[in-house]
């Protein structure tokens, strides 16, 4: 393992106290909950509207 080793880390020029803080985990807001609701019924709702449109482009053109 040792051969694997680059250095040694230098304790007094790492930050004690973290800067970032990573997205999810402090306090959502109502208002973000409300358009991440809003995005996934769009994205449920807008395929099937398409693959209807479709559906009904191909039985109204549909020529017997």
């Amino acid at each position: 393992m040792g051969k694997y080793v680059i250095g040694e880390v230098d304790v007094t020029t790492v930050p004690t106290k973290r800067l970032y803080v990573a997205a999810g985990l402090g306090g959502t807001s109502s208002k973000d909950d409300k358009s991440e609701f809003l995005i996934k019924i769009l994205q449920l709702l807008v395929p099937l509207l398409i693959l209807g449109l479709a559906l009904a482009a191909r039985t109204y053109t549909k020529k017997e």
